[in-house]
Order: structure tokens, then sequence, then C-alpha cells
């Protein structure tokens, strides 16, 4: 009778030794789902930012003023019943308000129908699917009448001497003759006229159609919010001001 040398393992063994693996990997394959939804979460925001970021720059630059008023009824979101005031609403724009323009684009940039609504509201969906829902508030900075300077936005400026606006006044010495001349030809010693204080209507803003009320500014809000897979909602809201100082009111 003799010894056998044992060769292989048994199933025991085996069964043993991929528990202990299995316990080994359990914190690397938690690290990995938490790393995936983190990057989840900052592709949102990156998305919504960015977005934000585009659509702020195209309602600055291209929309004209008097395209965007406030609209006269509550607004929900796309599909939901949150009806809300302050909402935006767009107009198609024709002289004398401004040169010509058309809303449709900038709504279907939004996320929004232009043969449904014209309301600054609309739906962005990524590349992953996430769907964000977005919503641009305005509210008019209006000049009463009459003005109050206490409360309404003013504008207070020193205007151009007279004698600045004589020709040449740059290039030839003035002569001592000249009526706006206190004493010598010194600059320094002319009289100069007092400080303004001026509002819209006297900066030459138009009326504008209705809710503009003379406003030659509007603060704007854009509001954007999602759900992420978890159930959780996030929103980043943007300020901005939006002005009108072209005394023709394009």
């Amino acid at each position: 009778m003799y010894n056998r040398t044992r060769g292989g393992v048994t199933l025991l063994e085996i069964v043993s030794a991929l528990l202990i693996l299995a316990f080994a990997f359990l914190p690397i394959f938690g690290m990995i789902t938490s790393g995936s939804k983190d990057t989840d979460i900052s592709e949102t925001y990156i998305f919504a930012q960015t977005s934000a970021r585009n659509i702020l720059d195209s309602l600055l630059d291209d929309v004209p003023f008097y395209a965007l008023r406030v609209a006269t009824t509550n607004v929900s979101d796309i599909s939901e019943s949150n009806s809300e005031p302050n909402v935006g609403e767009l107009f198609d724009i024709a002289p004398p308000l401004g040169p010509s323009y058309q809303v449709a684009s900038f709504l279907r940039s939004i996320g929004n129908d232009p043969e449904v609504d014209h309301f600054t509201r609309g739906e962005l969906t990524d590349d992953r699917g996430n769907k964000y829902k977005l919503k641009i508030y305005v509210f008019p900075i209006p000049c009463n009448n009459p003005f109050n300077n206490d409360t309404d936005m003013s504008f207070r400026y020193l205007p151009r001497p007279e004698f600045e606006k004589q020709i040449g006044w740059y290039t030839v010495r003035p002569q001592e003759s000249d009526a706006y001349i206190v004493s010598g030809d010194n600059p320094y010693n002319m009289t100069l006229p007092a400080i303004e204080i001026k509002d819209a209507r006297s900066l030459g803003a138009q009326e504008g159609p209705a809710g503009n009320n003379f406003c030659v500014m509007k603060k704007i809000l854009l509001r954007i919010k999602w759900t992420l897979k978890n159930g959780i909602e996030r929103s980043i809201e943007v300020y901005t001001m939006k002005a009108n100082l072209d005394r023709e009111g394009s």
C-alpha cells in the first residue's frame, strides 16, 4: 500500500475562493457605480448650464426688445399644471418698433412649438434622453407718469457743453468774444451745464405694446429643471437684464 500524491482542488475550495474574491471586489463595484452616478449628475448640470447660456445669448443679442413681453395669463410648464405669472410671450416685430423679426426660430430653439403658442417655455432633451423643462420670466421696469426720481429708473448724466458743439472747437482756438467764455480762453473757465436726470420718456423711448409702459429695461429670469434617474429634481436659475436704449425703439 502506498500514499498517492493529491492533485487538483475540491469544489468546496473553489467556492470558498470565489466568495473571497466577491467580497474583495464589492468596494470596487461600489466605487464604479458611485462614479457613474456622479458623472451622470455632472453631465446633466453641464447640459443645463450650456443650454441656459446659449438661450440667454440669443435672447439678448437677437430677439428685439419689444418682441418680448409679459404674458397676460398665467403659464405652466409644458405638460404640467404649475401656472405662474410673469412668464414671457414673444411677438413678431415689424417697423416702427424695430426691424422685422420672426420669433418662430427662437421658440424652436427653446423646445416650444410656435404653431401651438408663443410663450417662453419649452422642453429640451440631451443625448441620454434626459428631459429639461425651461421657462423664461419677464419683469419690466416701468416708468411712471409723472416720473418719480425716488422709485423709477433714471439716468443721471452731464450734458455736452454748448461750447463743445461749436464747429472746430477742438481744432480752432476760441475767441475772447465767444459768449460761452467766462474769462480767457481756458476751457476750464467756461460755464458747464448742470447735471440732468432723465427717464425713459425724456430719453425718447417709445410707449411700445401693452405691458412695456415706456420700459427701457426688463429683468429676465431663466429657470431650467430636470429629474435625475433616482427621482430627485434639480434646477438652475439665471438672471440677466435686457435693455433698450435705442431712441428709435429698434
